[in-house]
């Protein structure tokens, strides 16, 4: 009887240490004991035992960060290689490679054509289509749109201006938004994945799901950081949706065809000069597969006169001073999207930054 306490307390210890597979072992052990033992006494005062034990040999392994190697291989999340330094105070969102579909920061569950099926090499499928993948902050977590337009207490580019968020003071702002993925089959060759930052819907005037809120439409002013299937690097201001301030693509980057090649894309959106103005940054790595480093390729500042010129600017519509007023606010989401192309999703990161 005492060797098999001894026994048991080790193995308990051990269990404890390595920190997997509780349930398996430990199941596997009680049913074990309930066979080999006679007495039903002896048989509950070991098992007793060994949940003390492994409780125990558990909170110092906590405690003291003692560690054993685990049973199986533990998958390890290597860092993506950063360009501005992280603001210690910001939200932060990684892609869950074994299951996007988290519940708590992305919720496509509906949309059957995202995250579609796993790759040998632990990509996602994406199918081609209106796909827009949301990440939200952990503070907003999953909300539905209704539930958004509920808490957005004002519509007004004027006051979003000067209070300097849509839903919460920690909202995505000044980002570096990090997508590893494959693109496919496209529909055009100049079809590109977008990266849209600081909006929070995307419902035009007057139709049906914002009825209770006419001024919604202005949720979808937004910043574009566009790389497109044939190698080009755009970037594009929505005032509200759908109304754009489209600039043409850098003739002066040409990535060549990315069709099934491994590339990392950065989209980085920053305030700078006192908030009175924004910047758009776009890095490549096509070299290493997203591993780094990143090259900037592309820039753009709004210093409050996008559109201007053109005579497209409408930033007034909402309620702006100006009519090419920045979108200085943050948003508690951002939009990973595409139209009409098939891509391999390998990795995300979204990282509030210390603008430069």
């Amino acid at each position: 009887m005492i060797l098999k306490i001894v026994i048991l307390i080790a193995l308990a210890v051990i269990i404890g240490l390595i920190k997997n597979y509780y349930i398996i072992i430990g199941s596997v052990i009680i049913v074990t004991l309930f066979l080999i033992l006679k007495k039903y006494k002896y048989t509950l005062v070991l098992i007793i035992i060994f949940g003390i034990s492994i409780l125990t040999s558990t909170l110092v392994s906590e405690i003291t960060k003692i560690q054993l190697l685990p049973f199986a291989p533990v998958e390890q999340k290597l860092g993506i290689y950063p360009i501005y330094r992280d603001n210690p105070d910001g939200e932060y969102y990684r892609f869950n490679n074994k299951n996007p579909n988290d519940l708590k920061q992305i919720d496509e569950i509906k949309h059957k054509e995202i995250f579609s099926e796993r790759n040998s090499d632990g990509s996602w499928k994406v199918g081609k289509g209106t796909t827009r993948i949301d990440i939200s902050t952990k503070q907003a977590g999953i909300l539905t749109q209704e539930e958004m337009m509920k808490q957005i207490e004002t519509w007004n580019f004027n006051i979003l201006n000067n209070r300097g968020y849509w839903l919460y003071p920690n909202d995505f702002k000044n980002i570096e938004f990090t997508v590893i993925f494959k693109m496919l089959e496209a529909e055009n060759r100049d079809q590109a994945i977008s990266v849209v930052s600081r909006s929070i819907i995307h419902d035009s005037k007057g139709e049906g799901e914002i009825n209770e809120y006419p001024d919604a439409y202005c949720g979808g002013s937004s910043y574009h950081n566009n790389i497109s299937a044939d190698g080009k690097l755009q970037m594009k201001k929505e005032q509200y949706h759908a109304d754009y301030v489209i600039d043409k693509p850098n003739e002066k980057i040409d990535l060549g065809n990315l069709y099934n090649k491994k590339i990392g894309f950065k989209a980085i959106v920053y305030n700078f000069d006192n908030n009175s103005k924004v910047k758009l940054e776009s890095f490549v790595d096509t070299k290493n597969e997203g591993k780094g480093p990143y090259i900037k390729l592309h820039e753009k500042i709004d210093d409050g006169k996008w559109g201007i010129n053109s005579g497209k600017a409408k930033m007034n519509e909402c309620g702006a001073i100006t009519k090419g007023a920045i979108i200085s606010w943050g948003s508690p989401k951002m939009i990973l999207k595409t139209n009409n192309l098939d891509f391999d999703l390998y990795d995300i990161e979204v990282r509030e930054i210390i603008p430069p």
